[in-house]
């Protein structure tokens, strides 16, 4: 899924019954540019089972506030309209399988 607002964000959120994930990210963040494509890889795996939402904090500060960002990477899982997850910093692959997997 391409970057979104916070308005469809939150309209997604309130219509989705699958898990979504939050992605967090900026351009300027060379940690960002790495886990990229984990988050890639991770959507192509998981296609129809968990939607993945990236939210760029740059031009998105409400959301990025709202779900009180501190730092980035960070991302957010979301089931059932509550956060069952919020982790920030570089993760591999393994962790994003055995996670998703978890929660499916």
């Amino acid at each position: 899924m391409k970057n979104l607002n916070d308005e469809i964000l939150k309209k997604l959120i309130n219509i989705l019954n699958c898990p979504i994930l939050i992605y967090f990210w900026s351009e300027w963040c060379e940690i960002c540019k790495i886990s990229k494509n984990i988050i890639n890889d991770i959507e192509i795996k998981f296609k129809n089972k968990i939607k993945i939402i990236r939210i760029n904090i740059d031009y998105n500060y409400y959301t990025a506030e709202k779900f009180s960002i501190k730092n980035i990477p960070t991302i957010i899982i979301i089931l059932k309209k509550k956060i069952i997850i919020k982790k920030q910093g570089l993760f591999n692959k393994e962790f994003f399988k055995k996670l998703i997997k978890k929660i499916l």
